[in-house]
């Protein structure tokens, strides 16, 4: 945890984090500040990074697009930043990271059907640079999660 950030700071992170559409003035009235206040630490999170954006959570279920599979990407290695940079570049990607053990990246994809994993997964295959590649399909999603567990302010 950065050690530039104080109890307001965190305090400000948590409620927009629940809430990305909380008014400036209701941060301030809930921690008992100055709108002014609130709305200077707001921009200086925002220009120093901590707050990357603001958007929107989309339920995937209501809009079909709830197949979602995870796949190990194994890459040669004189050609691995550019697979990583192919596979930023697919929409269905929502994440990739490098990672240790078998495979060199993971990957998590979101898909309204089967077609559309096995579309993607032929075509990641014949990306130049990839090796191998194995999926894992989810059944259900016990837990997914966008907030950050932060620490309490005092």
């Amino acid at each position: 945890m950065n050690t530039n950030l104080d109890d307001v700071d965190l305090k400000i992170l948590k409620i927009l984090q629940a809430d990305g559409r909380t008014a400036l003035s209701e941060i301030a009235r809930r921690l008992d500040m100055g709108t002014a206040t609130i709305h200077e630490r707001v921009n200086t999170l925002e220009s120093e990074g901590y707050i990357r954006e603001y958007r929107a959570v989309l339920d995937p279920e209501l809009l079909g697009v709830n197949l979602v599979a995870f796949v190990r990407v194994s890459a040669d290695s004189a050609r691995f930043s550019e697979v990583a940079e192919r596979l930023a570049e697919e929409p269905d990607v929502q994440e990739i990271h490098e990672v240790t053990g078998d495979a060199d990246l993971l990957l998590k994809v979101r898909v309204s059907e089967r077609d559309g994993l096995t579309d993607l997964i032929h075509r990641i295959g014949t990306y130049d640079g990839v090796v191998e590649l194995s999926t894992d399909v989810a059944l259900r999603n016990v837990k997914e999660e966008h907030a950050l567990n932060l620490p309490s302010g005092t």
